[in-house]
């Protein structure tokens, strides 16, 4: 490769690589708009976001998928959230070491019903407890799972601040 397509590609990767890259922390709320999920959210001051990702200091974590329902089963559709169980112990088993059976509670997340889904867990063997909070949403065509996961130091004071976040969560309404 000659030294200008070299120097090119080299620039290509750098600027994939810094699209790609968390907001820098700020210290002010930040609003995010994304149309693409159809959702709005506060990222709190000295958290970061990217990808539909929100991050704390301590390493806490909130994140956000997506699943258009249209071609999905309708068993599948009508048994939700139970039939979404096993992938959310599954999705929890990849990162952490579940300790448990989750406990379940009735929500709702911007005033559509919910269901909130929590593990106990643990990052390792030796670590103290901690928990993977899991929210199940459908609203019109969409499935959201969003999901809060605390290191054991960061439960206490990220808690609150995600339950925030969550509690003032807002669906956009898009073409579905």
């Amino acid at each position: 490769m000659n030294r200008p397509a070299a120097g090119a590609a080299a620039a290509l990767v750098l600027l994939a690589a810094a699209c790609r890259a968390p907001a820098p922390a700020v210290d002010h709320e930040r609003i995010v708009t994304d149309p693409a999920r159809g959702v709005r959210f506060v990222v709190p001051p000295g958290w970061r976001e990217a990808d539909a990702e929100i991050r704390s200091p301590s390493g806490s974590l909130l994140t956000l998928r997506v699943f258009d329902l249209v071609e999905a089963d309708k068993r599948f559709v009508a048994g939700l959230p139970d039939t979404l169980l096993p992938q959310l112990k599954e999705w929890a088993e990849l990162y952490y070491i579940v300790e448990g059976p989750p406990t379940r509670s009735a929500t709702t997340v911007d005033g559509v019903p919910a269901t909130e889904i929590v593990y106990p867990i643990r990052v390792r063997k030796k670590d103290p407890p901690s928990k993977v909070v899991y929210w199940v949403v459908i609203r019109k065509t969409r499935l959201f799972v969003l999901r809060a996961a605390f290191p054991a130091a960061g439960l206490a004071i990220d808690e609150p601040v995600l339950r925030k976040i969550v509690g003032d969560w807002v669906f956009l309404d898009t073409a579905e």
